[in-house]
């Protein structure tokens, strides 16, 4: 009997929202703005950066990493309904346990309402990225059936599909 797992397809998704995340905390350090705002983002990067992405280069990983492996699969694979945020943060292979700290009407955010992300800078990161244009594109709701994000994901090779065979 062969039993099915899922991960990313493109393994520096991840990687790729990695550097983006620590170039942003640097810029926000740097800009030494006492901001409530951007004290938020900066913590929320930080949390984010405390092994939360997916990381399948280390092939010693900690426990975190581990338990963040395990989760994003588990939540993917036993949660019948997600949220945009939570399916966004899983294509980009991120531990969907932190989707409240992306805007919660990402979801509905036209091009023309950018100016109210500027002040969430973590937000507008994610709301730039392609994954979250072509999900709003499919799903336009905050409530997502699983099966169908997953198929979708897997049409547009976001995920991978692995059998893992069991004796």
């Amino acid at each position: 009997m062969s039993e099915l797992n899922y991960n990313l397809f493109h393994l520096r998704t991840a990687e790729n929202i990695k550097a983006e995340l620590i170039k942003l905390r640097e810029s926000l350090l740097k800009g030494g703005q006492n901001n409530a705002e951007i004290h938020s983002d900066v913590l929320s990067i930080e949390s984010l950066l405390a092994d939360n992405i997916l990381d399948f280069k280390d092939l010693n990983p900690n426990n975190n990493q581990l338990k963040t492996r395990k989760y994003w699969h588990d939540f993917l694979t036993e949660t019948k309904y997600l949220s945009f945020n939570e399916c966004l943060l899983i294509l980009l292979g991120v531990s969907p346990k932190l989707s409240n700290i992306i805007e919660p009407t990402l979801y509905k955010t036209k091009l023309n309402e950018i100016k109210k992300l500027q002040d969430k800078q973590l937000s507008l990161i994610f709301f730039q990225r392609v994954e979250n244009h072509l999900l709003r594109e499919r799903f336009r709701s905050d409530k997502i059936n699983t099966d169908d994000f997953i198929k979708w994901a897997l049409d547009y090779k976001y995920l991978r599909e692995i059998k893992n065979e069991s004796p």
